[in-house]
């Protein structure tokens, strides 16, 4: 089959706290494979990216038990993070986003996750 062999579309977001823009884009979402998502902080205060944050993905069964966390690591450009997000079962999910850095410390908790 041929159809198979074509990349899915990333799926793209962009969500805000008071203090920070977080836009962020992943691949669709399979049980037990890891999705890359890439994390693009902006502090609203002053527009500038977030730079040198721990940032923590904590993902929930939705509306219950946390199932895992999974810390992203730093991009190449700053304000830019990047996690791979391996969720074990199909079903729906929330992902809290923590970001933390000198200045700030941030949660951030989005639902409407589907793990296929």
């Amino acid at each position: 089959k041929q159809e198979e062999d074509y990349e899915e579309e990333a799926i793209a977001r962009t969500e805000f706290t008071d203090r920070i823009e977080n836009f962020f884009e992943y691949d669709p979402l399979k049980a037990g494979q890891p999705s890359q998502f890439s994390i693009h902080l902006t502090d609203l205060t002053d527009g500038t990216p977030v730079e040198k944050a721990e940032v923590t993905l904590i993902t929930r069964a939705k509306g219950g038990a946390e199932v895992m966390q999974t810390k992203a690591r730093v991009g190449k450009v700053t304000g830019i993070y990047v996690a791979d997000v391996a969720i074990p079962s199909k079903g729906d999910y929330d992902i809290e986003f923590h970001v933390k850095n000198a200045k700030i410390d941030e949660r951030m908790a989005l639902t409407d996750f589907k793990v296929e």
